[in-house]
């Protein structure tokens, strides 16, 4: 039985020995790089994103602004006023988003959980 020639070859480049200390400083080298890189990157989109918040700033503020006068208007006009004060926790435009909001959480852990 012969060996293949390409077989002995393969396993006599794996005997060679290497130098460690180059091979090191090649590996460090690249993660320096990709360090770098990395920060460049993680920069550019700091800086775009602040722009973008820069940019949008106005509409959500307007938005909320909004939506906060919106959160304390009664769902039902009520006309006893004992009775509405007694209700205004639950009758309100935020009572609805907060059930709202608990109901599809609830639905989502029964559906994941």
């Amino acid at each position: 039985m012969s060996i293949d020639p390409r077989i002995q070859a393969l396993f006599a480049q794996a005997e060679q020995v290497f130098d460690r200390d180059a091979f090191l400083h090649g590996v460090m080298r690249r993660i320096d790089r990709e360090r770098q890189r990395s920060l460049l990157v993680g920069a550019a989109l700091s800086i775009v994103m602040i722009a973008g918040l820069g940019l949008l700033a106005p509409p959500v503020i307007t938005a909320l602004e909004m939506a906060t006068n919106l959160l304390p208007v009664s769902l039902v006009d009520i006309e006893t006023r004992w009775l509405q004060l007694l209700l205004a926790p639950i009758n309100s435009v935020a009572a609805a988003i907060a059930i709202g909001a608990l109901a599809i959480v609830k639905f989502f852990r029964r559906i994941l959980g």
